[in-house]
């Protein structure tokens, strides 16, 4: 058992560090799962309650961020229930200053308005980036199309799936299905066939995926990226730095975005505010310097 003068000996920033964050009465902590785009197998999920039983109160939440948390736990119990945990391979997420847990929406091949595996690129950011210490907490998102559904804007980087659409006219018979399923008002006709107005185009490939011809094509697909966004007390949207890229260059995006974040960046300056005051200007030069 904890007392007093022991509580006081223990390190809350290395707990913290690796998921373990205390409560307002100091006795309790909550232990936070990492969950690489909030996806994890039914098989694990006894295990989870298991140890919320026996050591917390019988309860777990779930994090904004598509993580789990399981709250209540004391000190003393802490090392039993982490080890209880990884014999069933659940791993802690990344707490603080720290590259944090990657999220995403389903993506192929369950959405069917998915343009990408945001699943399996999210996993590639985590097993690459993840816990990495940096200035300030890092988070980023991935999403399977500009449906955006989990908020890649609202990230220090996020990454949009896109498809940018090309008519094959010879195979065009004149339908006009895609102008009405168009939201965004893209396309008009012309001589009975579709026109798109790349100015309106958003790349959501709805025109690609309800074309009975398949008249419309992809001509390049790839994700759009932000950067510098946040929410909390000072919300900002991040800004869009590149388009189509693959998931090779998404990664290499990435780690230029934490170089220039660890040599530039001050303690607790959070990565949209680096931006903001280096300027986007040298920042892009820094990232894309390389291609």
């Amino acid at each position: 058992m904890t007392t007093p003068d022991s509580s006081s000996r223990i390190d809350y920033a290395s707990l913290k560090s690796g998921g373990i964050i205390m409560q307002r009465e100091d006795e309790f902590f909550a232990i936070r799962l990492n969950l690489t785009g909030g996806t994890i197998s039914a098989d694990k999920l006894p295990r989870i309650a298991e140890v919320a039983q026996r050591y917390g109160r019988g309860e777990v939440r779930l994090t904004a961020r598509q993580g789990i948390e399981i709250p209540w736990i004391k000190f003393e119990y802490i090392e039993a229930a982490r080890k209880s945990l990884a014999e069933a391979s659940l791993a802690l997420g990344p707490c603080g200053a720290r590259f944090r847990a990657v999220t995403a929406c389903p993506g192929l091949p369950i959405c069917k308005k998915a343009l990408a595996d945001s699943q399996r690129f999210a996993r590639m950011i985590d097993s690459r980036f993840s816990g990495l210490d940096l200035p300030d907490k890092f988070k980023a998102t991935v999403s399977a199309c500009p449906n955006a559904c989990s908020r890649p804007f609202e990230s220090d980087i996020g990454f949009c799936a896109m498809a940018e659409p090309r008519l094959e006219r010879d195979d065009c018979n004149g339908c006009s299905l895609c102008l009405d399923i168009c939201r965004e008002e893209a396309l008009t006709l012309e001589d009975g066939r579709p026109v798109l107005k790349g100015d309106r185009c958003i790349s959501c490939a709805d025109c690609i995926d309800c074309c009975p011809t398949s008249a419309w094509k992809a001509e390049k697909s790839g994700y759009l990226v932000y950067a510098g966004g946040r929410m909390g007390r000072r919300p900002m949207l991040g800004k869009k730095i590149a388009d189509f890229v693959d998931e090779e260059q998404g990664m290499k995006v990435i780690h230029r975005c934490l170089d220039f974040y660890r040599q530039y960046g001050n303690r607790r300056e959070r990565f949209g505010d680096l931006i903001f005051r280096a300027g986007m200007d040298e920042f892009l030069d820094f990232v894309m310097k390389e291609g």
